[in-house]
């Protein structure tokens, strides 16, 4: 009895089978991103204005920023002490290139065009509703910091502006 049901369920079950043991297909789409390599610059500009522990410095955020203002990734590091850890900085990269991944790639890969696709730069400047409120006004240092990047000619300049701009 027990043959007869295995030689019956056979049929059914090999295609599922080679399916499940087939090597996995390659994805056909690549998700452009704005430079790892530039983040730090950004992120400064960032942290003070999104990062601290009532925003986006909390973990229960979509949007996590980690740095030496709030969130901290080791617990050896103390809010408000230290530097923003090369590790921090990497977090808070990919949890900004993984809030709206398609989105972003769309905008990188038009050059920076029509940013404000993006919540990201909708909420920091105030054009969507936003707890924190406006964080960035349209055509400031932060903002061209951000738009920049995006457009993957990040000025440096306005970034650090930016950045001194908040730590005063």
């Amino acid at each position: 009895m027990r043959r007869m049901l295995l030689r019956s369920l056979f049929p059914l079950v090999l295609p599922a089978l080679a399916v499940a043991c087939a090597p996995e297909a390659e994805p056909t789409d690549v998700l452009l991103v704005p430079s790892r390599i530039t983040y730090p610059s950004v992120g400064g500009a960032l942290e003070y204005r999104c990062a601290t522990l009532d925003c986006h410095g909390k973990p229960e955020r979509n949007l996590r920023l980690y740095g030496s203002s709030g969130m901290r990734l080791a617990a050896e590091d103390v809010p408000g002490d230290g530097e923003t850890t090369d590790a921090e900085h990497d977090a808070s990269y990919r949890s900004v290139i993984g809030l709206e991944p398609e989105v972003l790639s769309l905008v990188c890969a038009e050059g920076g065009n029509e940013p404000e696709r993006l919540s990201l730069i909708r909420k920091a400047r105030g054009e969507e509703a936003h707890k924190g409120g406006a964080r960035i006004v349209r055509g400031d240092d932060a903002d061209r910091c951000l738009i920049s990047w995006l457009a993957a000619a990040t000025d440096e300049a306005a970034c650090a502006r930016a950045a001194e701009d908040q730590s005063e």
